[in-house]
């Protein structure tokens, strides 16, 4: 086996925490194929709710956030072993605000306005590197604690961009103009 942090385990590394990333901006910003180049195609997803391939999850996470307008991960930690030369255990911390109507379904007796959650975790993955390419072979969703705030502050004053989960937001915007998005 290499050195840890040999350049080729640095290479490694950096490819499975863009992988990470990859994921939290897929749900975030609902660019939803984006979800194929983190997972493997035969890969397996355990989100709680949902237990099943990629494809599934991708029709779930769509269905599921048609009343999710607002959706924030925060990656923490990342602990990243390799167990050999073409897999690795890998252990994020993540931190998800979102902003849920009553018809999500996410909480039990959560009322009849919207509110945001606040939730922490961890993604227990089993990375695997497969014709040259690192991604998620087997995910697990471990949930921490989880806070609904009711009470929110007032919007910011007018002038500042707004977010949007589609074609309209000023991130894909840009991603088009640049050429990185159709």
């Amino acid at each position: 086996m290499t050195d840890e942090f040999s350049l080729a385990r640095v290479q490694d590394r950096l490819e499975i925490q863009h992988r990470i990333q990859q994921f939290a901006h897929a749900i975030d910003r609902l660019e939803l194929e984006l979800l194929h180049e983190a997972f493997h195609d035969d890969a397996y997803h355990d989100h709680g709710v949902y237990k099943g391939d990629i494809d599934g999850f991708i029709e779930f996470t769509r269905n599921r956030h048609e009343n999710v307008p607002y959706s924030n991960h925060q990656l923490g930690n990342i602990m990243i072993e390799f167990s050999g030369q073409d897999d690795a255990f890998v252990e994020t911390y993540v931190m998800v605000w979102q902003s849920v109507t009553p018809q999500s379904g996410m909480f039990a007796g959560g009322g009849d306005s919207a509110f945001e959650i606040l939730s922490s975790g961890r993604y227990v993955d089993h990375f695997r590197r497969k014709n040259g390419r690192w991604a998620i072979q087997t995910r697990a969703v471990v949930p921490g604690s989880a806070m609904k705030i009711t009470e929110l502050a007032p919007r910011l004053q007018e002038g500042f961009a707004q977010v949007t989960r589609d074609e309209h937001d000023p991130a894909l915007r840009l991603l088009k103009h640049l050429g990185l998005r159709s």
